[in-house]
């Protein structure tokens, strides 16, 4: 019955056979093209977020950051944008002895009593030389880290993670600082344990649990477990404070065209000239959202496509209600004829689709693949067998609704047409 069904098919109505081959075909290499650019932009969109998520700003050469035009630089900023900053870090030397610390004859006899003498030599043979213009480490200049974000119109330091000191230590004692202590400024600071004062270079810079910071004290409320320097918000810094050239900002969602363009003006109006920006690529909008949505044009390519090949196939089926309805007259069962019309239609569908898809395959791997670079690793064999059941199913579903609603209905559509 399959067999004379669709031969009476291509005989009798060539020209809506025709049509059905096309729609099949056609799906197939839509489907195809659609999952294909869809993971294509996918694998783009992960490459731009990942390299957005952070983004290092450096100082032009003769420009000088410090902390005051930083606080006015982030206090200018959308709160759009400042929202999206998971964090905003800079760095600052250590600087010498005199930067902190008055230098008094007491302190110099202090250091020589310490140490031995006014030079001392570390286990890798650098000298450290204790006078005002002596650094504060026995490394090429110790580094202040700051890391914080501003939100709500405030200053607040980082929490993540929340047990790690500003340089990567954790505490041993004592707490880090409160978002109202950061965002005043407050006179405190995370330096080293008491054990360790005594050994440690930079010890010269605590008293009675205070440290000297830029020739003021800062109250001690955390101790790290390692040799660290005190470390203050960087809001309690002086203003003239000299920051490395450089600010790094760490973002929570990635950094859109938008928010770097905002970025970029502010700065610009701001601290003129103080930042080099490089040029950034970033996703179209109108084709973030396309894109974004391409699944479910797939779904809907899929769902059309196969509406359009049953809608057809029941043009086919009103054409032969008289036949159909003297089959079911002499005893063919409802399920009996409503399979041999579905299995007309598989055997057109299946093996059209299975054409479309070898069609698509060396399109793709040869000219799309130049198009579209990332395309070419979205296949395999999984993939074009889910894209084919998923078109089957849908194809089954639809097909089995509508054969059974005009097979159902065949002998009275065939009383009525003949009056």
């Amino acid at each position: 019955m399959v067999r004379k069904n669709l031969k009476s098919l291509i005989m009798n109505e060539p020209a809506l056979f025709a049509v059905m081959l096309i729609t099949v075909f056609s799906s197939a290499v839509l489907l195809c093209f659609s999952y294909g650019l869809y993971m294509n932009y996918n694998v783009k969109l992960i490459e731009s977020n990942a390299e957005y998520k952070e983004l290092p700003l450096e100082v032009n050469e003769g420009q000088t950051l410090t902390k005051g035009k930083l606080c006015e630089l982030v206090e200018a900023l959308p709160q759009e944008l400042t929202d999206n900053v998971e964090v905003f870090l800079v760095n600052a030397s250590s600087g010498s002895i005199a930067d902190h610390r008055p230098v008094t004859d007491e302190l110099r006899t202090e250091l020589a009593e310490r140490f031995g003498n006014e030079v001392m030599t570390d286990d890798e043979g650098r000298s450290l030389t204790f006078d005002e213009n002596a650094v504060i480490s026995n490394f090429d200049g110790a580094i202040f880290y700051f890391r914080f974000r501003y939100s709500d119109g405030g200053y607040k330091y980082i929490e993540l993670p929340k047990a790690a000191l500003n340089d990567g230590r954790t505490l041993s004692g004592g707490r880090f600082y409160s978002d109202e202590e950061y965002n005043s400024g407050a006179h405190v600071c995370v330096g080293i344990s008491a054990r360790d004062m005594e050994n440690n270079k930079a010890g010269y810079l605590f008293e009675d649990g205070k440290a000297w910071l830029w020739g003021e004290q800062y109250e001690i409320i955390g101790t790290a477990d390692a040799n660290a320097l005190p470390t203050p918000p960087m809001t309690a810094a002086p203003d003239d404070l000299e920051l490395m050239p450089y600010l790094n900002m760490y973002f929570t969602n990635a950094l859109t065209k938008t928010e770097y363009s905002a970025l970029k003006k502010t700065a610009e109006a701001v601290l003129p000239g103080m930042f080099r920006f490089e040029e950034l690529t970033f996703p179209d909008s109108e084709s973030v959202y396309v894109y974004n949505n391409i699944i479910l044009i797939s779904v809907l390519i899929a769902v059309m496509s196969a509406m359009n090949f049953v809608m057809l196939y029941r043009c086919i089926l009103k054409r032969r209600s008289r036949v159909l309805a003297i089959i079911r007259l002499c005893g063919c069962s409802l399920a009996k004829a409503s399979a041999a019309c579905i299995g007309e239609c598989l055997i057109i569908g299946i093996p059209t689709f299975a054409a479309g898809l070898a069609v698509f395959v060396p399109l793709m791997k040869g000219r799309l693949s130049e198009i579209f670079p990332y395309m070419r690793g979205a296949y395999s064999a999984k993939v074009y067998a889910a894209l084919f059941a998923g078109y089957i199913i849908v194809l089954l579903v639809m097909l089995t609704a509508m054969v059974a609603v005009n097979i159902r209905g065949s002998i009275s559509a065939a009383l009525k047409k003949r009056g």
